[in-house]
């Protein structure tokens, strides 16, 4: 008898459990479909993404949204983060995800807004094979965290990398992200900081090995310093200007500056005070090569500062895939 009444306390302990966490699931489904109407207005490509409705799996809310999203979500390891949850702006370069996009690809528009027109043309006739290095030598160089803190997300220029690879595709130019960590192999090998750049020259010499169709090497950084010498606003958008950097150092210098003059030519024709110039550097105590001795056609762009949004961001990726799929169609024709 004792057996049968331990059993059946069991038994209710159970049913008592199930239903509470039947209760809890409901109340948060619920709670965030709520929150799911509110008009939230945010400036951060994320989080509006995230809360938008316009994703390309039809009829799923927020809620439904966040379950997916947080579906195999290493909390830990933000580059995880990116590879494997952000689907919309990361994919793995050598093997397309199959998966059904989780999220929107472009930057929230606001309605007085109009998309970039970037050229149709499709420069790289061949796009079947990379044409495009993308790579960030400071790979953990963050941006503006603002309506990103709470969900313990920090924006990088590695994200700002996938944006870039991401509308590089739409326009039939195929590239190849660098995911390596950086900061990994500094420790694996006991190089400091400074060795950043050797790094990404012995991966950039693999990568070059591994597809010898790369022709252009991109290495995105961002600025440290303040917002008001970053970020200008023309025809009503936002950007994060953008810096050209060219090593004194480099042997290829002359080759290197006719290539980065003529890349800011292009963007400051169609994008009126977004770059800075060109900012030449070199003698003891910096770099002064950048990896630009590796080819003419590496080229370093600072793109914003450490105040930027990453909508802001998103807003000058848009305006370097028109400089450099304008650029390329030059060198096709």
């Amino acid at each position: 008898m004792n057996k049968k009444r331990d059993k059946k306390k069991t038994f209710i302990k159970k049913i008592k459990i199930f239903f509470l966490i039947l209760i809890a699931i409901i109340s948060f489904i619920y709670t965030i479909q709520f929150l799911d109407k509110v008009n939230l207005k945010v400036d951060d490509l994320f989080l509006s993404t995230l809360v938008s409705k316009s994703h390309n799996i039809k009829g799923k809310g927020f809620s439904s949204n966040v379950v997916s999203y947080v579906i195999d979500l290493d909390f830990l390891n933000p580059v995880n983060l990116l590879k494997n949850n952000y689907r919309g702006l990361v994919k793995n370069s050598k093997k397309v995800e199959e998966d059904t996009e989780l999220v929107t690809t472009d930057p929230v528009i606001k309605e007085d807004e109009e998309k970039e027109e970037i050229p149709t043309e499709e420069p790289n006739e061949n796009n079947t094979k990379p044409i495009v290095y993308i790579f960030n030598t400071h790979q953990s160089e963050e941006y503006a965290s603002k309506n990103l803190s709470a969900y313990n997300v920090k924006p990088t220029v590695l994200l700002a990398s996938y944006m870039l690879q991401e509308k590089l595709e739409k326009k039939g130019i195929n590239s190849i992200v660098e995911e390596s960590d950086i900061l990994e192999l500094l420790r694996i090998n006991n190089w400091n900081y400074a060795s950043s750049y050797k790094i990404t020259k012995m991966l950039m010499e693999q990568a070059k090995e591994d597809n010898p169709s790369l022709i252009y090497f991109i290495d995105l950084h961002r600025d440290s310093i303040s917002r008001d010498k970053t970020t200008i606003t023309i025809d009503g958008k936002t950007y994060a200007k953008v810096l050209f950097l060219l090593g004194l150092d480099n042997p290829n210098y002359k080759e290197s500056r006719k290539v980065i003059s003529r890349l800011d030519e292009i963007i400051s024709s169609k994008y009126p005070g977004l770059s800075k110039g060109i900012y030449e550097k070199g003698g003891a105590g910096v770099n002064g090569v950048y990896n630009q001795d590796f080819s003419s056609r590496c080229i370093l762009i600072e793109v914003g500062g450490v105040d930027n949004t990453i909508t802001e961001v998103s807003n000058t990726i848009d305006a370097i895939t028109y400089m450099l799929t304008t650029y390329i169609g030059e060198q096709n024709e």
